[in-house]
């Protein structure tokens, strides 16, 4: 038995963990040849190359879901494109996007018109009416969702952009493929497409009732975008508890539709750390922060979101 100053012996996790150890010289980045070109070491698991486990997949999922300026934009896109259309038939190709309705409540909207597209937060709200009858399509992107309009004389595209995550994601108007779980098909040829590859998107049905009975829409705080700065200072600092500044914004039941990266923009616009704890921050600087969030939000919403990985618009 080794005492406990004594030196480990070399074993074979010692060789593995020599193996990803870089030569002496090599640097702190890869080389320029690539990282299979160096012999005697390999590439480091927290490289988004390869296959993404435990916090670093997490920290990177979390970087590229949709957030309220992508949702914003691709509400606008459909409500300039789809309202006042009927539609003609619903096909639901994955069930395993739908929560709390089934593929048969779906087929039942043949023959709503839509109304109007609006937003909540990050999620996407179809309003439907035809008569008496109303309905709401509630759809969330989750992390590679895309919402598209498919007008009926556009042709669709084979060209695809492959991205870093391993996806595909489509230049201009994509067909049907193994991806699409929904189309909805209305009466003057154009298609509403949702094609979700890692299938965490979800859609629901909201019968003639109003949004609060949906828990997912119950809980969400008020919306982030153009709200009274003053008022949004007085949520934070009620909801701030001992948690960092960070943790309240990513936190949609203070404030919803914030994300990672608007969250990191609006701390870096006020010169607070998103690390630091909020009920240490003063009012003044929360003051600055809320006006950051507003100002950040809106040049996203501007700029379209930040439309890189699996983000499209709705055209």
């Amino acid at each position: 038995r080794c005492g406990a100053g004594a030196p480990r012996p070399p074993g074979r996790r010692d060789a593995t963990r020599k193996e990803r150890t870089a030569p002496a010289g090599a640097g702190d980045g890869f080389p320029s040849a690539g990282w299979k070109a160096m012999p005697g070491w390999s590439k480091p698991r927290s490289s988004v190359q390869g296959p993404l486990v435990g916090k670093v997949a997490d920290a990177y999922r979390a970087c590229t879901m949709p957030e309220l300026p992508e949702v914003e934009t691709v509400r606008s896109g459909l409500a300039e494109r789809m309202v006042g259309e009927v539609l003609e038939s619903v096909e639901v190709r994955h069930p395993g996007v739908l929560e709390g309705c089934t593929a048969r409540d779906l087929a039942g909207l043949a023959g709503s018109r839509v109304a109007a597209v609006e937003r909540r937060a990050k999620y996407l709200l179809i309003r439907l009416g035809d008569g008496d009858r109303r309905s709401t399509l509630v759809v969330h992107l989750g992390m590679t969702g895309q919402l598209t309009w498919k007008a009926a004389d556009e042709p669709t595209t084979d060209v695809f952009k492959r991205l870093v995550s391993g996806y595909r994601k489509s230049v201009g108007a994509h067909g049907v493929d193994s991806h699409t779980h929904l189309v909805a098909k209305s009466a003057s040829g154009g298609s509403l497409l949702f094609r979700d590859p890692r299938r965490f998107g979800r859609v629901l049905l909201l019968g003639a009732v109003a949004d609060e009975s949906c828990p997912r829409l119950s809980r969400l705080g008020p919306d982030a975008w153009r709200a009274d700065p003053a008022a949004m200072a007085s949520i934070l600092l009620a909801r701030c508890g001992r948690r960092s500044v960070k943790a309240v914004l990513l936190d949609q039941t203070v404030l919803a539709g914030i994300g990672n990266i608007y969250a990191d923009e609006s701390c870096f616009a006020a010169k607070i750390r998103p690390d630091r704890i909020l009920s240490g921050v003063s009012r003044a600087r929360l003051a600055a922060l809320a006006r950051s969030i507003d100002r950040v939000l809106d040049k996203g919403v501007r700029n379209a979101g930040t439309s890189f990985r699996d983000f499209v618009g709705s055209d």
